[in-house]
């Protein structure tokens, strides 16, 4: 008869695998705190630049005696630009028609705004081709845009809206500028659209929203 030799089998030791489960935390740990840094320049950008566009929007209705976007002689104010006379707006006094989605159906005056103030020289992020009446991105994969009343007339003036706002990201920017309710306040939010009313009155995670600035 032979004799069987059993070989004993390798495997990994409890310190091994703790050691693993160590790394493995790390780099989770590593991963989650970077995608919170990624988030924390959203939100920093996103308020410098609603800050910077409402002091732009203020700058010119003060020097031009009319509101960007709704200014019939901007293509007479500056000839040198890119500015067409297609892109002029009738002096009503408001951005656009109210009530109109202009995430949804972006056109006339609250794309003109920003022809107006590119033209001005107030707004930086000039566009390379194309018209210069396009919103500009936000960092949240959306846009801004300017347009006359929002959230079924709970502001009935002129508002600066960004859209696709993470649900932490709008609390952190509306805490940060204003009250934090997403109902109240001069800032207001409703989920994605601003053709419906801002009824919630908390932040629910795992929401985007459309978010709006009183001017």
């Amino acid at each position: 008869m032979t004799k069987n030799h059993l070989k004993p089998q390798s495997g990994f030791t409890l310190v091994e695998l703790s050691i693993v489960l160590v790394i493995i935390g790390l780099i989770i740990g590593g991963v989650l705190t970077g995608q919170q840094i990624i988030q924390n320049a959203r939100i920093t950008n996103a308020i410098n630049s609603i800050q910077s566009y409402q002091a732009q929007f203020q700058s010119y209705a003060q020097n031009y005696g009319t509101l960007p976007g709704d200014d019939p002689s901007a293509n007479n104010r500056f000839p040198n630009t890119a500015l067409t006379s297609s892109l002029v707006g009738d002096e009503n006094g408001v951005i656009g028609t109210s009530g109109v989605d202009s995430f949804k159906n972006p056109s006339g005056e609250n794309l003109y705004v920003w022809a107006h103030l590119r033209a001005a020289g107030l707004i930086k992020n000039q566009v390379s081709k194309g018209s210069i009446a396009v919103q500009p991105p936000n960092p949240f994969n959306g846009v801004y845009s300017f347009q006359n009343g929002a959230f079924s007339a709970a502001f009935s003036t002129t508002v600066l809206c960004m859209n696709n706002v993470p649900s932490d990201a709008a609390l952190a920017i509306d805490t940060r500028l204003d009250d934090g309710v997403p109902n109240s306040g001069s800032i207001m939010s409703s989920s994605n659209t601003v053709d419906k009313a801002a009824s919630e009155t908390s932040y629910a995670a795992n929401k985007s929203y459309v978010l709006c600035v009183r001017m």
